[in-house]
């Protein structure tokens, strides 16, 4: 299965960027995996919802209804290691090509795009930035991995 995760905005911190391809070099070791970035809308004359909604459009375009999409968002479904790493089995099982994971930017997510997600998921309650959410959620996704197979990363 392939694995992207739709960043809007780049990973700028050079640590978090070094964390990040660490995270995708390992995760390459199980599944191919991509980091696609939707440009950030300037935050200037326009209001929240304006700014998300040209984001969301762009996100929007970038999706497609054979991938499967789960937005990052912290009002969503929240999952131990051990449950994240079934719903990846679950996901292979249904013969899933594709998982899409969306990270909005600093003042978070169109609803439209939410809306037209296949799932929400949270990695806590507490808000982050979107360059520390990437990095969690690619730990994450190698955890799942290494627990599918039964190796020793997981303790």
């Amino acid at each position: 299965m392939k694995i992207r995760l739709l960043l809007v905005g780049k990973i700028e911190n050079g640590h978090i960027k070094a964390l990040a391809e660490l995270y995708c070099e390992r995760i390459s070791h199980y599944a191919a995996i991509e980091i696609d970035v939707i440009r950030p809308e300037k935050i200037k004359n326009m209001t929240v919802a304006e700014l998300l909604k040209r984001e969301g459009e762009r996100i929007l375009a970038k999706l497609s209804t054979a991938e499967y999409t789960v937005v990052c968002e912290k009002g969503g479904k929240q999952f131990s290691s051990e449950e994240y790493a079934a719903f990846f089995d679950r996901l292979a099982a249904q013969g899933r090509k594709q998982v899409t994971f969306v990270i909005g930017g600093p003042l978070g997510i169109a609803n439209k795009v939410q809306k037209e997600a296949d799932e929400q998921l949270s990695l806590s309650r507490m808000t982050f930035p979107h360059e520390l959410v990437a990095v969690v959620l690619l730990e994450q996704i190698y955890r799942a991995h290494t627990i599918l197979r039964g190796e020793n990363y997981h303790k």
